[in-house]
C-alpha cells in the first residue's frame, strides 16, 4: 500500500491530475479509502476515477473509497447502447431506475460516456452503423446529471474503427496495441486550420452538434449544479399525447429560485419516426421550478439546435385546458435543450 501512495505521489508531482484506476473493484475498498486521501494531503486538486461494473459497491467506493467519480457503464452507457443501437430491449423507461435507485445520492460522482477504449465505436457496424444515434444518447449522458461527461476523440466526426488493425483486428474500436490511424479524426486533424476542412458536410453537422452541446453544457448553471426532476412517468401515465414511453425521454433541470435557469430536456431515440408530442408540466413541477402555476405564459426556447420558441399557458401546461401543451415536433434523433421563462 505504501509503494503504491509513494508512485501515485511521484506522478502526481508531475502535475497528473487526475487517475483512472483500472478495475478499482478488484482492489480492496479499504485500500482506496488509505492511499486517496494519503495522496490528496500532498496534491488536493488530483481526481481520482473508478472503472467499476458492479454498481451495488458504487456506494462504498464513492462514500468509503473515497473516489471523486465511478464510470457509469452497466448503468447509463449499456441502457443508451440498447436505445442506440436498436435493440429490442432498449427502452426509455429503463433510464428512471439508474437516478431513482442505481445512483441515487451520488449522481454528481458518476461519469457518464459513449465511447471509450474499451468499448466500439457508435459509427461501427458492431453498435449503431450510424454516429448521429449519439444525438439523444450524448445528450442525455451530458445533460441527466451534474456528474462529468467524457468524449472520446473522434467521436464527435463519427470515428468508425473498420480497419482489420493487427493486433486489435477489425472489432469496432480504435487500437490502443497497434501502430495505427484513426481515420476520421485525422481529416479533422489535418484540416490545415485545425477547422476540419476535410470532413464532409455530415460530419462537420455532427460536429457543430456536440461543439453546441458540450459548450452549452460547461456554461450552464442548471446543467453544472442544479437539480433534476423526472418527467418520464408522468408523460407515459397518457399526461402527454403522442408521447413514445419506450424512445422518448423528458426531465427538467434547474436551479432553486424565481431567478435560476430552468431547462426542459426532451430527446427521441427514434431513427425513423418523427412525432409530434404535447407535453404537459405539472403544477408540482412548476412549484418545483419556483414558476408561475396559474396564470401565466411560458416560454420555451430551444438551447441546442434549432433556437426555436414555443409558448404555452400555465393552464395549458397543467391540463386545466383539456388537449393542450407544449406541442412539439420531436425528429428522429432528435433532441431540444428549452430554457424557461415566464413572460407575463
Amino acid at each position: 500500500w505504501v509503494k503504491m501512495r509513494d508512485i501515485l505521489l511521484y506522478w502526481a508531482s508531475k502535475d497528473v491530475d487526475m487517475f483512472r484506476c483500472d478495475m478499482a473493484e478488484m482492489v480492496p475498498v479499504e485500500f482506496w479509502a488509505y492511499v486517496i486521501p494519503e495522496v490528496k494531503k500532498v496534491r488536493p486538486g488530483v481526481r481520482f476515477t473508478a472503472e467499476i461494473y458492479n454498481s451495488a459497491t458504487y456506494h462504498a467506493y464513492v462514500q468509503l473509497g473515497k473516489f471523486d467519480y465511478l464510470y457509469d457503464k452497466v448503468g447509463l452507457y449499456d441502457r443508451l447502447r440498447e436505445l442506440m443501437s436498436g435493440d429490442p430491449k432498449g427502452s426509455t423507461s429503463k433510464l428512471d431506475y439508474l437516478w431513482q435507485q442505481e445512483s441515487r445520492g451520488i449522481e454528481r460522482n458518476m461519469y457518464r460516456f459513449l465511447e471509450n477504449h474499451d468499448e466500439q465505436r457508435i459509427a461501427s457496424p458492431q453498435f449503431a452503423g450510424d454516429p448521429f444515434t449519439a444525438v439523444p444518447g450524448m445528450t442525455v449522458a451530458a445533460t441527466l446529471s451534474t456528474g462529468p461527461v467524457m468524449l472520446y476523440f473522434g467521436q464527435e466526426v463519427g470515428e468508425t474503427a473498420t480497419e482489420a488493425e493487427g493486433f486489435s483486428s477489425a472489432d469496432g474500436r480504435t487500437s490502443i496495441f497497434d501502430y495505427w490511424g484513426v481515420p476520421q479524426h485525422q481529416k479533422w486533424l489535418n484540416g490545415g486550420k485545425m477547422d476540419g476542412g476535410q470532413l464532409s458536410a455530415d460530419q462537420q453537422r455532427l460536429r457543430a452538434f456536440y461543439q453546441k452541446l458540450l459548450t452549452f453544457t460547461a456554461s450552464s448553471p442548471a446543467l453544472r449544479t442544479g437539480k433534476f426532476f423526472g418527467l418520464h412517468y408522468a408523460h407515459e401515465r397518457n399526461q402527454a399525447t403522442g408521447y413514445d414511453d419506450q424512445k422518448h425521454y423528458a426531465y427538467l433541470r434547474y436551479q432553486p429560485g424565481p431567478k435560476g435557469e430552468k431547462l426542459l430536456i426532451v430527446t427521441n431515440f427514434d431513427r425513423k419516426k418523427a412525432q409530434e408530442v404535447t407535453l404537459k408540466l405539472s403544477t408540482g413541477a412548476l412549484e418545483h421550478l419556483e414558476l408561475p402555476t396559474t396564470g401565466a405564459t411560458l416560454r420555451f426556447t430551444d438551447q441546442l439546435l434549432t433556437s426555436q420558441q414555443f409558448t404555452a399557458t400555465t393552464a395549458d401546461l397543467t391540463g386545466a385546458t383539456p388537449g393542450q401543451g407544449l406541442k412539439v415536433t420531436l425528429l428522429p434523433l432528435g433532441a431540444y435543450i428549452f430554457r424557461i421563462e415566464a413572460v407575463k
